[in-house]
Order: C-alpha cells, then sequence, then structure tokens
C-alpha cells in the first residue's frame, strides 16, 4: 500500500494547495464601483471623495480638538445638503472603566420624526485618536455612513425608519454611544443598530458580533448579504481583544444588530498612518455594501421582537453563510463520536484494528498536538530572545512575518513525520485513522461544551470523518478488504474539510492577534496534519523522514530570515512615543520614552542620556518607558479645588473636589491610593448625578481619566477612607513644548521605521494633593 499511500500524500499536497489559492481568491475585496453608478448602488469613489473631504489634511481630530469640530462641521452640512434633519447632542458622560468626558454627537432623521419603537440606527464615530487622522478609524465609517445616507434619500421609504448617528469621543471610551443610550429620546425608539468599525485599513469586512437574537440575525444576515465574512468562532476571538465598539453599548442597550469590521494592516491603526491614502477602495467598497443591505435587511423586518437564542454560523467561501441551533451542537458530535466508535468496532472485527493499534494511534495522535505546540512555543521564545519578536506587552506584529508564518505552518509538518517515524509499526494506518478521528471526535463534544461558537470546525470534521469511513466500513461489510483509494479518502476528507474551514480563520488570526497567532496556528494545523498520520504510517522510512526533515527544514530557513530582515520597517514602524514630564511639587522634569520593541532607538539615546532600564510611567502604571533628566520649564499645574464633609460613617469622608488645566491641556487624570478605597465618583449632569466607577491599576490604586477637561474644570465627589489621602493629578497636553530644543531633536531622531501611536507624543504636568477631612482641605 506504500505506493498508493505516497500518491495519497500528493493528492493531499495538491488539496491543501488549491484549498490555499481558492480561499485567497475568495475573500479578496470586491472591486470598487465608480462615482457614475446607479444613484442607489453604494460606490466606494463617491465615498473616497467624502473622505477626501473629511481628513484629506492629515489631521488628527480628538474629542475636544478643534479640528474634531471641523470635521463635526463638514458631516452636518453634508447630511443638511442632503434634506437630513439634524441634531448636536452633547453632555457629560462616564463608562464603566473611569474615563468622563463631553462627546457631542450629530443624530440624523429623514422624512420627519421617529414616533414609534422601530427604528434602526447606523452608527460610526468620526472621532481619531491623538497620534492620527483616523482615515480608517472611523473615517470611512462616516464616509460610508454619508454615502450610504444619499441612496436611503432616493430609495423608496422601508417599513421602519432609520436614525443615523454618527458618534464623538469612542476613542475616549465609547463615550458618545454612552451619551445617545443614556439621554437621547431617540434611543428608546431603537430597536436594532448596525455599526461600522475599524482595526486597520484594509482586507475584507467582517461581520464579527450580533445582538442577542444571534440565530435569527444570521438567517436574516445569510439572506441580506451578497459577500458575506462571517463565522461564530470570530467573536469568540473578539472577546480575547482588549478592544470594545460602540456596538458594545448598544447591545447592552438591549438593541440587535450587526457589527462590522477590517483589520488588514493593522500596523497602520491609530498612528499618523491611518491617512486617506492608506485607506483601501476595495475595503470601503465591501463595508459599505454590507452595511447598506444589513441596515435595509433590519428596517425592511417584519419581527421586531426575535427570541434570544444563539446560533453557530460560518460561511463557505464568501458566498453563503451556514447556520444551525446551538442546542444541536451536543448532540451532533455525540452522534459523530459514536458513529467512529461503531466504525471502529466494525474494523477491529475484520481484523483490520486491534486494540494495541488503537491505542497507540491515540497516543500518537495526541503527541502530535503536544509536540506540535511545544515547538512552536520554543520558536516564538527563540525569536524573542534574539529580539525578532515584540515583548508580550507590545504591539505584536512585525514587518516581515511571511517566512515565520511559512516557519510556524511547516512545524506541523515536522512534528507530524516525527510522530510517524515513532508510532507508525505499533499504530499502522488504521491505528492513526482511529487516534485522529477520536481526537477530533472528543474535542468536538469538549467544544461544543465549553465553546460552541467554536465548535463549528471540529465537529465538521467529525462528521466528515464518519462519513468518509463508510466506504471502507461498506467493503468490509462484503467481506472485502478496503481499496487505497477508499482507505485514503477516509483519511484525507476530514482533514481537507478541517483545514477549508480552518484557513480563513488562519488567515485573519495573524492580523487580529500578531505573534500569538503562531503557536495557535501550529496546533490547528497539527490537529489537520494528524489526518495525514495513516498514509505516513504505510509510506516508505525515507518518506516519513522526508516529511519530517521538510518541516525542520523550511522552519529553520523561516527562523534564519527572519533574523536577517529588521523587525520593524517605514511601512511596519516601531510605536514610539515621546512624553516631556514636569514635577509641581519638586520643579523637576524628565522625558519619558516608549519603545514597542523595550529598546530605545540608539539615534534617540544618542540625543540626551536616557537610564538603561525601562521603568513605569508613574507609580501603578502598566506602561513602561526610558527616563532622562530634562530642562524644566515652569509649566501651570493642574488646579483642584477641595471640601470635604462629614461622611454617614465614622471610617469614611465625603469631598467635592473640582479640577482644571490652568494651561488649558485637553485631558487629565487623577489617581486615589488603594488605602482609601476610593472605588466611583458621582459627577453631576442636567439629566441628574452620574456615577462612573473608576479604574484599577495593578498597584491597587484607581484612576479616573478626564478625556476632555472643561475650561471651567470637572466637579465631581468621592467617598473616601477618613485617614489623610494623596492624590496624584496629572494634566496632559498634545505635543512637546516649542521652547525646548531637545524635544525637537529627539522627534527627529527617531527614525523612519518608527512612529508615534494612540497619544502621541505629549506634555504632562504633574502634582500631589493632600486630601485631609479634619482640615476641609
Amino acid at each position: 500500500m506504500a505506493i498508493a499511500t505516497d500518491r495519497g500524500l500528493i493528492i493531499a499536497g495538491a488539496g491543501v494547495a488549491l484549498l490555499f489559492a481558492a480561499t485567497l481568491l475568495a475573500y479578496r475585496t470586491p472591486a470598487p464601483q465608480g462615482p457614475s453608478v446607479s444613484p442607489t448602488v453604494f460606490s466606494a469613489a463617491r465615498a473616497q471623495a467624502i473622505l477626501k473631504e473629511l481628513v484629506g489634511n492629515d489631521v488628527p481630530h480628538p474629542i475636544g480638538s478643534a479640528a474634531n469640530s471641523s470635521v463635526r462641521e463638514l458631516i452636518v452640512k453634508r447630511l443638511a445638503a442632503l434634506g437630513y434633519t439634524t441634531e448636536l447632542q452633547t453632555g457629560l458622560v462616564c463608562n464603566d472603566f473611569g474615563a468622563c468626558g463631553t462627546p457631542v454627537n450629530i443624530i440624523a432623521t429623514y422624512g420627519g420624526d421617529v414616533t414609534g419603537k422601530d427604528a434602526v440606527l447606523l452608527a460610526a464615530h468620526y472621532d481619531s485618536v491623538p497620534a492620527g487622522p483616523g482615515a480608517s478609524d472611523d473615517g470611512a465609517g462616516v464616509a460610508n455612513l454619508l454615502e450610504i445616507a444619499r441612496i436611503l434619500s432616493v430609495m423608496p421609504a422601508r417599513r421602519h425608519p432609520i436614525v443615523l448617528l454618527v458618534t464623538d469621543g469612542e476613542e475616549a471610551g465609547l463615550l458618545g454611544a454612552q451619551l445617545f443610550t443614556r439621554e437621547h429620546r431617540l434611543a428608546g425608539r431603537v430597536w436594532a443598530a448596525v455599526n461600522m468599525e475599524a482595526r486597520g485599513v484594509s482586507g475584507p469586512s467582517v461581520m464579527f458580533e450580533t445582538g442577542s437574537a444571534n440565530a435569527w440575525l444570521m438567517h436574516l444576515y445569510a439572506t441580506a448579504i451578497m459577500r458575506p465574512v462571517s463565522n461564530s468562532l470570530c467573536y469568540v476571538v473578539y472577546k480575547m481583544l482588549p478592544n470594545n465598539t460602540d456596538f458594545t453599548v448598544f447591545k447592552a442597550a438591549g438593541y440587535q444588530g450587526f457589527n462590522f469590521a477590517f483589520i488588514g494592516d493593522v500596523a497602520y491603526y491609530h498612528t499618523p498612518l491611518d491617512n486617506w491614502a492608506n485607506a483601501s477602495a476595495g475595503t470601503i467598497q465591501h463595508q459599505g455594501d454590507n452595511a447598506l443591505s444589513a441596515v435595509l435587511a433590519l428596517a425592511n423586518s417584519t419581527d421586531l421582537h426575535p427570541a434570544a437564542q444563539d446560533s453557530v454560523f460560518f460561511d463557505l467561501f464568501g458566498r453563503a453563510v451556514v447556520v444551525w441551533p446551538i442546542a444541536f451542537v451536543l448532540p451532533a458530535a455525540l452522534v459523530a463520536l459514536m458513529l467512529l466508535l461503531a466504525e471502529a468496532v466494525l474494523l477491529s472485527r475484520s481484523g483490520q484494528l486491534n486494540g494495541r493499534q488503537a491505542a497507540y494511534g491515540a497516543i500518537g495522535a495526541l503527541v502530535n498536538l503536544l509536540v506540535g505546540g511545544v515547538l512552536s512555543l520554543g520558536v516564538l521564545a527563540l525569536l524573542r530572545i534574539l529580539g525578532r519578536s515584540p515583548p508580550m506587552s507590545a504591539p505584536p506584529w512585525i514587518a516581515h512575518p511571511l517566512a515565520m508564518h511559512i516557519g510556524f505552518s511547516a512545524l506541523a509538518l515536522a512534528s507530524a513525520g516525527a510522530v510517524a517515524a515513532w508510532f507508525a509499526r505499533r499504530a499502522g494506518f488504521w491505528g492513526f485513522w482511529f487516534g485522529a478521528n477520536l481526537l477530533v471526535a472528543l474535542l468536538s463534544v469538549v467544544s461544543a461544551v465549553a465553546v460552541p461558537g467554536a465548535s463549528y470546525l471540529l465537529l465538521l470534521a467529525a462528521w466528515a470523518a464518519g462519513l468518509a469511513a463508510l466506504l471502507p466500513c461498506l467493503y468490509l461489510a462484503r467481506g472485502r478488504i478496503p481499496t487505497p483509494g477508499a482507505a485514503n479518502f477516509a483519511a484525507l476528507a476530514p482533514g481537507l474539510i478541517l483545514f477549508a474551514v480552518l484557513l480563513p480563520l488562519l488567515l485573519l488570526l495573524y492580523p487580529a492577534l500578531g505573534a500569538l497567532a503562531w503557536p495557535i496556528c501550529t496546533v490547528t494545523l497539527c490537529l489537520t496534519a494528524g489526518f495525514l498520520l495513516p498514509m505516513l504510517a504505510d509510506a516508505t522510512r525515507m518518506t516519513r523522514q522526508v516529511v519530517a526533515l521538510l518541516g525542520a527544514g523550511v522552519t529553520l530557513a523561516g527562523i534564519c530570515i527572519t533574523l536577517l530582515l529588521p523587525m520593524y520597517s517605514p511601512n511596519w514602524p516601531q510605536r514610539v512615543n515621546i512624553e516631556y514630564w514636569v514635577d509641581a511639587d519638586s520643579g523637576q522634569a524628565h522625558w519619558w520614552t516608549q519603545a514597542a520593541s523595550r529598546r530605545l532607538p540608539h539615534a534617540m539615546a544618542g540625543v540626551v542620556k536616557f537610564d538603561p532600564l525601562s521603568r513605569a510611567r508613574f507609580t501603578g502604571s502598566p506602561s513602561q518607558g526610558f527616563f532622562a533628566d530634562a530642562p524644566a520649564l515652569k509649566l501651570a499645574a493642574p488646579e483642584i479645588e477641595i471640601s470635604a464633609t462629614s461622611g454617614a460613617s465614622p471610617v469614611t469622608a465625603h469631598f467635592e473636589l473640582r479640577v482644571r488645566s490652568a494651561r488649558g491641556a485637553s485631558t487629565a487624570f487623577l489617581v486615589f491610593p488603594a488605602s482609601a478605597r476610593v472605588q466611583d465618583v458621582v459627577v453631576a449632569t442636567p439629566s441628574g448625578p452620574l456615577r462612573a466607577k473608576l479604574h484599577t491599576l495593578g498597584s491597587g490604586d484607581t484612576a479616573l481619566l478626564l478625556a476632555d477637561i472643561p475650561s471651567a474644570g470637572l466637579k465631581f465627589g468621592i467617598d473616601a477612607a477618613a485617614a489623610p489621602m494623596t492624590v496624584r493629578v496629572f494634566d496632559q497636553s498634545t505635543g512637546l513644548p516649542e521652547e525646548l530644543p531637545q524635544g525637537k531633536a529627539l522627534q527627529q531622531a527617531r527614525p523612519q521605521n518608527a512612529t508615534s501611536s494612540q497619544d502621541g507624543d505629549v506634555t504632562v504636568v504633574q502634582r500631589t494633593v493632600r486630601l485631609d477631612p479634619a482640615a476641609g482641605r
């Protein structure tokens, strides 16, 4: 059977190559539509023209900035020109993570007021991070919303009204969405929402989150979307990421709906490179098509009260969606397991499989998975030691990952070849067949219980294994030995099915998780390569050695190539922020520079003398960076007015505080000591008292962030332990002081393969304030 099995390995390789090519073709973004297409068709060209008007100057526009106001005016002007009634909503709001701000939302309606409780919300946010212009995050979403607004204005009326919401302060903590759902009169009239987001600048538009009526929504999605890209595992992965979107707030408010985003070229995310020139026209087209189709499907729905029910779903090469109830998963997994065991009994009775072979096959399949996992973690650790993979706490992407994409994938071949060499004589073809399929079937049952959203991957493979093995079992039932072709089919079919459903996820995994995706990729491919073990068992010893050595050699080559290439490049830069800090208490100042690689660029180290070891940005902060002495400027310290009254308990005190920035800084934050047990603050707003939970730092201290400080300051109250406590107060402004040549020199020394990100380069002034209930101040 060696010749047939070698032929099976060749067929397996051809099948993998064909599936890989088909997947790449299937998940390409569509060709962008030009400006002259029908008025009822979404046009990426028209959306790009809007995007250029909004952010073509590449100026960041965070909440509270003058640029933010300018972008808002442009949006309102365009909506008004289309005949929409627009309204600006503003107010103080806080989230559940200790961040407060005063966003200005844009709400637009068409054709009269919304009176019922059946409106559909189409949302995007117009603010950017301070470091970048936010062309894709989320300027593209706003441009798409305006293009969709134009289309809706020329289309027939829908069954349900559509409300357009352009939120502010999303980057500061979903503040605009919080304000809308908490205070706006239309919030209670919305039953579903479609949100457009981004975590990159390119790639297909992925629908990665739904409302609670998941099963109903996915059937609607399947019929409405022409090029669907979605699966229930996406949401499982999304929940692992330190990200939320406005849809998180909408979902908490009870809205049904869909959340769309794209994650290609994630290195540009929240940096100056997220500009108009780097926004992908194909991605804009796909996101716009999806959002338009989704909002129309919801607006024409006849069911406004779908049942809260989960489902398992996945798309088929971006052309169709398979949906089944989540309650179906566990019974289906158990039936697949029983089918496999029944087939194993038939193989045993016919003399093709004995207990010893089955045991060694199961051990071999498990060892294959463990070996792949250990090898992949070892290679990742080696890359980090050699400085070619970012540290755990840094953005986890590198400039040239292709060599390691291939290298970590090849580890699955190396593991399968080695395991086949160790266990082939004891397990044989059918022993390995049983072991590989038993592992998948058992994992299918486990995932059906523990992570139902991810269960479809293994469930499909388990059923493919059981159905494909019916062919050799049919031979055995007739008293005949299965042909090599039938046996190879039983081994190959589930492996190729598993690879086909895994591959779209693996292509998205690196943009989502970075280097952590590599060992996950290796382990999942080891699971797939387990289906090659039966054919490797019947192959020649040389074939097994070639497979193992080929996999190991490709991985080694990938490591060598990665060592020769720089970890960052101008097109995929390291994130390096420069900060100037003044301690108003001591009158001293320092530079603090944060480098994603935890290694300060040499050119910057030559400008000022930085400490060799990184330290926390401030006590309790998780951010690490390099310190250097700096000339001290006399910058006005943040002001805090304090009054205290006796609390209800003799061991607590109530303080009323007002914080403002005397120098007009845009942001402030306060840190309360852990011993004070300050867990929340109460802010007075026109709609009533607002209680905001504080963010707890690793040290146990709690922090309050003011995303945009009102010129008159912010008043709030706290309850704290009665003992005197010291509060740290910071205010932060964008940019470095122009009167310091060192700051400009540091910025100029930042290499071409580095860029600022998130808040960018900032100036911070800090002071401490003692709160003493006995003194009243």
